[in-house]
């Protein structure tokens, strides 16, 4: 192989890697059972178990009638206050995909009356500067 075609294949590899490592990954809230008040699920424990990257894709699987998502600040988050929502999702399939675009927290509770509050339906995503190497 000439030194030509050595370098096109090494750009082409470089690119191809840089690509595979840009890929996202899409988590579902609740794993298997979603986003729901009738599960016990700590969505606590949940988010605590990944590594959340910029990019990957927050997934709220939910029944649209008892159920939607609401992203708040910490105090709203940590009160179950839907009042003065960052963003409200709830779309008619309840499939609702957040793609992450930044580092820091983002909180989210169920908005429906009390499901924060009784069942605890609420998840803090965490997304640390350190664990991105891409953006």
């Amino acid at each position: 192989m000439d030194f030509g075609r050595e370098a096109v294949v090494l750009v082409l590899t470089a690119i191809t890697m840089a690509v595979l490592g840009a890929a996202s990954t899409v988590h579902t809230v609740g794993d298997i059972g979603g986003w729901n008040s009738d599960r016990d699920v700590d969505y606590y424990d949940w988010a605590a178990s990944r590594e959340f990257h910029i990019g990957d894709i927050i997934h709220f699987k939910y029944d649209p009638g008892f159920h939607n998502v609401v992203e708040v600040r910490r105090a709203d988050y940590h009160a179950c206050n839907a009042a003065n929502p960052i963003a409200t999702y709830s779309s008619p399939s309840g499939d609702d995909y957040i793609k992450i675009e930044r580092h820091g927290h983002y909180f989210f509770i169920c908005g429906c009356v009390d499901h924060c509050a009784l069942t605890n339906q609420k998840v803090d995503i965490r997304v640390p500067k350190d664990l991105d190497v891409i953006n």
